[in-house]
């Protein structure tokens, strides 16, 4: 096997350990990975790398996942690694645009000035489907990062069976439109309620059926989604996915320095909290994400880095 397809796979394996914190399902990462690598003919990562490495063009982000009462700025993840995921984007060349409610939009533009990135955020509205189609033929190709996506019924629902489409946009139709007009897509999600787990939902609403809660959602459809990416990214938390990705554009373009890195995801961690994103394992604005704390989150971002630096190395020959 080639260093680049081990490297590959150490990047897949690294972001979807179970280390989420303790008030989240134990499990569910390894058969979510599972489900997802056999839909692939690669490492995820490597797949995704594979559609981001091109000649420049519009890639819109689409994230934030507000919750009146409970996350009002909305949670840390999923901003947190889309803007990384950005900066690396912007580096080789594409033009990137955010998409985001309301509500969610001012932390990641806080996000965005504090890591010297001036990239426009767009505020999306409940129902605006034909935007959506507006935006879909202005994109090149377009990342769903810790996004819900609809069930089988189209109704957006949290991990815990409770509905968000009264005050969240659904934005299924905006990556419906960019299937239909032959546009990439990818999505990076953790729980299986979230836009590209479409392409597995055959595999999760029977491996998972007893995390799909159908008998919790008041529609009976579960919390699953049944919207697909070209790619499907499953990570612990979907910020990692995002690492991950970025980690695999880096040994692609044999350009180290795409690499996130572990100082930055802590003072990124750090910077969440100072805005008021709320850490969606406990429901606290503190410095961790789905409950993992940063000094391990940041440790995994530094062992993807690692992965990186040791398959571009060249060869060494010992003395003894």
């Amino acid at each position: 096997m080639a260093f680049a397809e081990i490297a590959y796979d150490n990047l897949d394996r690294l972001q979807s350990l179970e280390i989420q914190g303790a008030g989240l399902p134990y499990g569910i990462k390894a058969r979510l990975f599972e489900a997802a690598r056999s839909v692939h003919d690669a490492p995820m990562v490597e797949t995704a790398a594979r559609i981001l490495d091109r000649a420049p063009g519009t890639v819109g982000i689409v994230t934030g996942a507000q919750v009146p009462n409970h996350m009002p700025l909305g949670e840390n993840d999923g901003p947190l690694g889309s803007v990384i995921l950005a900066k690396s984007l912007h580096q080789i060349g594409h033009k990137v645009i955010f998409y985001t409610d309301a509500a969610a939009a001012e932390p990641i533009e806080a996000l965005l000035r504090w890591l010297k990135l001036d990239l426009p955020v767009e505020r999306l509205s409940n129902g605006d489907d034909a935007a959506q189609r507006e935006i879909a033929h202005t994109l090149d190709m377009a990342v769903a990062v810790e996004r819900l996506g609809g069930n089988p019924k189209g109704i957006l629902y949290g991990a815990t069976g409770v509905s968000r489409s009264d005050f969240r946009c659904n934005t299924d139709t905006l990556f419906r439109t960019l299937a239909e007009l032959n546009k990439s897509t990818i999505g990076i999600a953790d729980g299986g309620n979230e836009i590209g787990c479409g392409k597995i939902h055959h595999i999760i609403s029977d491996t998972l059926s007893e995390l799909n809660y159908r008998d919790r959602t008041p529609c009976g459809g579960g919390i699953f989604s049944v919207v697909p990416t070209d790619c499907l990214v499953i990570a612990t938390t979907s910020n990692l996915g995002c690492a991950g990705v970025t980690a695999a554009l880096a040994l692609m373009r044999k350009e180290l320095e795409l690499c996130h890195d572990a100082g930055l995801e802590r003072r990124l961690i750090a910077k969440g909290a100072e805005i008021g994103l709320t850490d969606g394992g406990s429901g606290k604005v503190t410095e961790a994400v789905d409950g993992v704390a940063a000094d391990d989150h940041a440790a995994v971002v530094a062992l993807m880095q690692a992965v990186v630096r040791r398959a571009l190395a060249q060869p060494e020959e010992r003395a003894f």
